[in-house]
Protein backbone atom coordinates (compact mmCIF):
# COMPACT_ATOMS: atom_id res chain seq x y z
CA UNK A 1 0.00 0.00 0.00
CA UNK A 2 2.91 2.65 0.86
CA UNK A 3 4.70 1.81 -2.55
CA UNK A 4 1.36 2.47 -4.25
CA UNK A 5 0.85 5.57 -2.54
CA UNK A 6 4.49 6.50 -3.18
CA UNK A 7 3.77 5.82 -6.98
CA UNK A 8 0.40 7.80 -7.11
CA UNK A 9 2.32 10.76 -5.38
CA UNK A 10 5.11 10.44 -7.73
CA UNK A 11 2.82 10.64 -10.75
CA UNK A 12 0.71 13.40 -9.18
CA UNK A 13 4.28 15.72 -8.79
CA UNK A 14 5.72 15.22 -12.31
CA UNK A 15 2.12 16.01 -13.89
CA UNK A 16 2.21 19.32 -11.39
CA UNK A 17 5.78 20.26 -12.39
CA UNK A 18 4.78 19.57 -16.43
CA UNK A 19 2.00 22.01 -15.99
CA UNK A 20 4.56 24.86 -14.93
CA UNK A 21 6.53 24.22 -17.70
CA UNK A 22 4.18 23.67 -20.40
CA UNK A 23 2.95 27.26 -21.81
CA UNK A 24 -0.65 27.82 -22.64
CA UNK A 25 -1.79 26.99 -26.07
CA UNK A 26 -3.14 30.38 -26.36
CA UNK A 27 -1.79 33.33 -25.81
CA UNK A 28 -2.43 37.24 -26.37
CA UNK A 29 -0.02 40.09 -26.81
CA UNK A 30 0.41 43.28 -28.44
CA UNK A 31 3.36 44.38 -31.16
CA UNK A 32 4.68 47.61 -31.87
CA UNK A 33 6.18 47.72 -36.08
CA UNK A 34 7.90 50.15 -38.25
CA UNK A 35 8.82 49.94 -41.77
CA UNK A 36 10.42 51.29 -44.55
CA UNK A 37 8.47 50.94 -48.14
CA UNK A 38 9.61 50.85 -51.49
CA UNK A 39 6.47 51.27 -54.00
CA UNK A 40 5.82 51.06 -57.48
CA UNK A 41 2.97 51.85 -59.64
CA UNK A 42 1.71 51.39 -63.13
CA UNK A 43 -0.33 54.36 -64.15
CA UNK A 44 -2.44 55.18 -67.42
CA UNK A 45 -3.73 58.34 -68.11
CA UNK A 46 -3.95 58.89 -71.94
CA UNK A 47 -3.12 60.64 -74.18
CA UNK A 48 -0.13 61.53 -71.73
CA UNK A 49 2.71 58.63 -72.33
CA UNK A 50 3.58 58.71 -68.45
CA UNK A 51 6.52 57.15 -66.71
CA UNK A 52 6.00 55.79 -63.20
CA UNK A 53 9.20 56.14 -60.29
CA UNK A 54 9.43 54.32 -57.99
CA UNK A 55 9.17 55.82 -53.99
CA UNK A 56 11.75 54.83 -51.09
CA UNK A 57 9.41 55.90 -47.77
CA UNK A 58 11.13 55.14 -44.54
CA UNK A 59 9.08 57.47 -42.77
CA UNK A 60 6.72 57.66 -41.07
CA UNK A 61 5.22 54.19 -40.99
CA UNK A 62 4.27 52.63 -38.12
CA UNK A 63 1.50 50.44 -36.42
CA UNK A 64 0.70 48.42 -33.32
CA UNK A 65 -0.83 44.99 -33.70
CA UNK A 66 -3.09 42.52 -31.01
CA UNK A 67 -1.90 38.48 -31.70
CA UNK A 68 -3.97 35.74 -30.56
CA UNK A 69 -1.68 32.59 -30.69
CA UNK A 70 -3.81 29.29 -31.23
CA UNK A 71 -1.30 27.33 -30.65
CA UNK A 72 2.94 27.60 -31.13
CA UNK A 73 2.29 26.67 -34.80
CA UNK A 74 -0.60 29.34 -35.83
CA UNK A 75 -2.25 32.58 -34.98
CA UNK A 76 -4.20 35.81 -35.89
CA UNK A 77 -3.47 39.45 -35.63
CA UNK A 78 -5.07 42.51 -35.96
CA UNK A 79 -4.41 46.36 -35.10
CA UNK A 80 -3.65 49.69 -36.72
CA UNK A 81 -1.42 50.90 -38.93
CA UNK A 82 -0.27 54.41 -40.09
CA UNK A 83 1.38 54.71 -43.11
CA UNK A 84 3.03 56.40 -46.20
CA UNK A 85 1.92 55.90 -49.61
CA UNK A 86 1.73 57.28 -52.96
CA UNK A 87 3.10 57.60 -56.50
CA UNK A 88 5.67 59.49 -58.48
CA UNK A 89 4.76 59.83 -61.95
CA UNK A 90 6.76 61.96 -64.90
CA UNK A 91 3.86 63.00 -67.34
CA UNK A 92 6.40 64.10 -70.01
CA UNK A 93 9.82 65.65 -70.39
CA UNK A 94 9.10 68.34 -68.33
CA UNK A 95 6.33 67.75 -65.36
CA UNK A 96 6.41 65.64 -62.73
CA UNK A 97 4.20 64.61 -59.90
CA UNK A 98 4.40 63.25 -56.59
CA UNK A 99 1.28 62.55 -54.81
CA UNK A 100 1.18 61.15 -51.32
CA UNK A 101 -1.61 60.07 -48.13
CA UNK A 102 -0.95 58.87 -44.80
CA UNK A 103 -3.36 55.99 -44.52
CA UNK A 104 -4.62 54.91 -41.34
CA UNK A 105 -5.06 50.97 -42.07
CA UNK A 106 -7.11 47.65 -40.32
CA UNK A 107 -5.23 44.81 -40.80
CA UNK A 108 -6.93 40.90 -40.38
CA UNK A 109 -3.75 38.30 -41.03
CA UNK A 110 -3.28 34.69 -40.25
CA UNK A 111 -0.16 33.82 -39.30
CA UNK A 112 1.85 29.85 -39.04
CA UNK A 113 5.36 28.74 -38.62
CA UNK A 114 6.89 29.00 -35.02
CA UNK A 115 5.11 31.46 -33.34
CA UNK A 116 8.16 32.36 -30.93
CA UNK A 117 10.68 32.23 -34.94
CA UNK A 118 10.33 31.94 -38.38
CA UNK A 119 6.98 32.29 -39.53
CA UNK A 120 4.90 33.37 -42.33
CA UNK A 121 1.23 35.81 -42.30
CA UNK A 122 -1.05 36.76 -44.93
CA UNK A 123 -4.43 39.14 -44.75
CA UNK A 124 -6.40 41.75 -45.61
CA UNK A 125 -5.97 45.38 -44.85
CA UNK A 126 -8.64 48.38 -45.51
CA UNK A 127 -6.90 51.51 -45.60
CA UNK A 128 -8.52 55.18 -45.45
CA UNK A 129 -6.76 57.54 -47.11
CA UNK A 130 -6.49 60.90 -44.37
CA UNK A 131 -4.13 63.41 -45.68
CA UNK A 132 -2.98 64.16 -48.90
CA UNK A 133 -0.09 65.90 -50.29
CA UNK A 134 0.98 67.19 -53.61
CA UNK A 135 4.19 68.04 -55.40
CA UNK A 136 4.58 69.29 -59.30
CA UNK A 137 7.65 70.28 -60.58
CA UNK A 138 7.46 72.00 -63.83
CA UNK A 139 11.18 72.45 -65.66
CA UNK A 140 12.39 72.31 -62.11
CA UNK A 141 10.59 74.72 -60.23
CA UNK A 142 8.05 73.27 -57.39
CA UNK A 143 4.20 73.48 -56.58
CA UNK A 144 2.78 72.21 -53.57
CA UNK A 145 -0.63 71.68 -52.11
CA UNK A 146 -2.29 69.22 -48.87
CA UNK A 147 -5.48 68.77 -48.09
CA UNK A 148 -7.49 66.09 -45.50
CA UNK A 149 -9.45 63.78 -47.42
CA UNK A 150 -8.95 65.30 -50.37
CA UNK A 151 -11.12 63.70 -53.97
CA UNK A 152 -7.63 63.50 -56.11
CA UNK A 153 -7.40 59.87 -54.91
CA UNK A 154 -9.78 57.27 -53.40
CA UNK A 155 -10.23 57.45 -49.77
CA UNK A 156 -10.78 53.69 -49.43
CA UNK A 157 -8.08 51.67 -50.04
CA UNK A 158 -8.14 48.04 -49.61
CA UNK A 159 -5.40 45.98 -50.02
CA UNK A 160 -3.84 42.11 -49.60
CA UNK A 161 0.05 41.42 -48.02
CA UNK A 162 2.02 38.40 -47.26
CA UNK A 163 4.90 38.51 -44.83
CA UNK A 164 8.28 36.99 -43.63
CA UNK A 165 9.23 37.65 -40.17
CA UNK A 166 12.26 35.80 -37.94
CA UNK A 167 12.88 35.27 -34.63
CA UNK A 168 14.24 38.44 -33.94
CA UNK A 169 11.16 40.39 -35.23
CA UNK A 170 12.71 41.59 -38.56
CA UNK A 171 10.25 41.44 -41.40
CA UNK A 172 9.73 41.80 -45.16
CA UNK A 173 6.33 42.08 -46.49
CA UNK A 174 4.47 42.43 -49.92
CA UNK A 175 1.27 44.75 -50.31
CA UNK A 176 -0.81 44.65 -53.37
CA UNK A 177 -3.66 47.65 -53.29
CA UNK A 178 -7.03 46.33 -54.65
CA UNK A 179 -8.43 49.65 -55.96
CA UNK A 180 -6.90 52.21 -57.88
CA UNK A 181 -5.13 54.99 -56.18
CA UNK A 182 -6.05 58.04 -57.91
CA UNK A 183 -9.55 59.39 -59.06
CA UNK A 184 -9.68 59.89 -62.98
CA UNK A 185 -11.16 63.47 -62.10
CA UNK A 186 -10.41 66.65 -59.58
CA UNK A 187 -6.67 66.47 -60.04
CA UNK A 188 -5.31 69.58 -59.97
CA UNK A 189 -1.86 70.62 -61.81
CA UNK A 190 -2.43 73.25 -63.31
CA UNK A 191 0.01 73.05 -66.22
CA UNK A 192 -1.31 74.11 -69.38
CA UNK A 193 -1.22 72.11 -72.03
CA UNK A 194 -1.13 68.91 -69.57
CA UNK A 195 -4.92 67.38 -69.16
CA UNK A 196 -3.69 64.71 -66.41
CA UNK A 197 -6.98 62.03 -65.84
CA UNK A 198 -5.94 58.83 -64.44
CA UNK A 199 -8.40 56.06 -66.53
CA UNK A 200 -5.73 53.42 -64.21
CA UNK A 201 -3.20 53.68 -61.34
CA UNK A 202 -2.16 50.43 -60.02
CA UNK A 203 0.02 50.23 -56.16
CA UNK A 204 1.94 48.31 -54.78
CA UNK A 205 4.93 47.87 -52.27
CA UNK A 206 7.75 45.71 -50.92
CA UNK A 207 9.30 46.73 -47.27
CA UNK A 208 11.25 45.45 -44.62
CA UNK A 209 10.91 46.57 -40.83
CA UNK A 210 10.59 45.46 -37.29
CA UNK A 211 8.15 43.95 -34.76
CA UNK A 212 9.25 44.26 -31.12
CA UNK A 213 6.29 42.14 -28.77
CA UNK A 214 5.19 44.53 -25.85
CA UNK A 215 2.96 42.87 -23.46
CA UNK A 216 0.85 39.68 -22.24
CA UNK A 217 -2.48 39.74 -21.68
Amino acid sequence: MKKILLVALSCTLSFSLLAQETPPISKVYTVSTGETILSFGILEAEPLETNTVARFTPFFNFGQQLHYDFSDKSGIYTGLNLRNVGMINDLNDSVRIKQRTYNLGIPIAFKMGDMEGLQFAAGFEAEFAIAYKQKVYVNGEKRKSSAWFDDRTNIFLPSVFAEFKNKEGNFIRFKYYLSDYLQTDNQQINVPGVDFRPTSSQMFYVSIGYAIKNRDF
